[in-house]
């Protein structure tokens, strides 16, 4: 009674061959699957950067729109002009402040120095 209720059938399933060929095709699902994660980071990392220069472009946007509506009004045309040319209008007067460049007066007083032998001499002794 044994022997009849055992099944006499070969299971095709379980042979060692299907099994390995079944484990390779896990193995390689599963290294597809680290392939895709590691690009689904990548794509979120550019999806970040991309917002980000998004913002500001945006920000760019704004600050463009308000300059342009500030040019559209004559104290905003008047203010730029004297920002960028350095005019005044007819009555006013301008004061333009020069500073000393110092790099040339070492350069003149190098140029008055006496380079000669006696020079030196007197430069070794003389007080500063």
């Amino acid at each position: 009674m044994a022997d009849f209720n055992r099944k006499n059938t070969y299971n095709f399933w379980h042979s060692p061959i299907i099994l390995f060929v079944l484990f390779c095709l896990l193995v390689l699902f599963a290294y597809n699957m680290i392939g895709l994660i590691g690009k689904e980071r990548e794509t979120s990392k550019k999806k970040d950067l991309i917002l980000a220069q998004i913002d500001t472009l945006r920000a760019r946007e704004k600050s463009i729109t308000s300059d342009i509506n500030k040019l559209k009004t004559d104290q905003g045309i008047e203010e730029t002009i004297r920002e960028k040319y350095q005019v005044a209008k007819e009555g006013e007067k301008m004061v333009t402040i020069v500073e000393e460049d110092r790099g040339n007066m070492v350069a003149e007083e190098e140029s008055t120095k006496d380079h000669s032998f006696w020079g030196w001499i007197k430069s070794v002794f003389s007080r500063k």
